[in-house]
């Protein structure tokens, strides 16, 4: 009987710890670590005819869900510019520098 009861008891245990990890692998609970490690990255996209080049900072969970915390606007280039490619790679450079710079150590400490 004795070896009965402990294999119940192990049984349960292993259920409350499943269920444990169930609940603290939820998204709701994963979000505000995942915003605390947030970072900056580069990003475009084509808006109405309007190309947006832009730095956001970004938190990921491990399930690959996203959310924008915050957003700068470098440069939004109409689509029919004559100088479209310069300017969206010299956009593209600046977002590239603006988020290392801003995922880079504070100088304030």
């Amino acid at each position: 009987m004795a070896l009965l009861d402990l294999i119940v008891l192990a049984l349960l245990i292993s259920l409350a710890v499943v269920a444990w990890q169930s609940w603290v692998g939820r998204p709701s609970q994963q979000w505000p670590a995942a915003e605390a490690a947030a970072r900056w990255e580069d990003a475009h996209e084509a808006v109405g005819g309007v190309t947006r080049v832009v730095v956001r900072k970004v938190a990921r969970l491990p399930t690959g869900q996203t959310r924008v915390l915050g957003e700068s606007v470098i440069e939004e280039i109409p689509d029919g510019a004559p100088d479209w490619h310069e300017r969206f790679s010299a956009a593209g450079k600046v977002a590239y520098d603006r988020a290392i710079d801003l995922n880079g150590p504070s100088l304030s400490g």
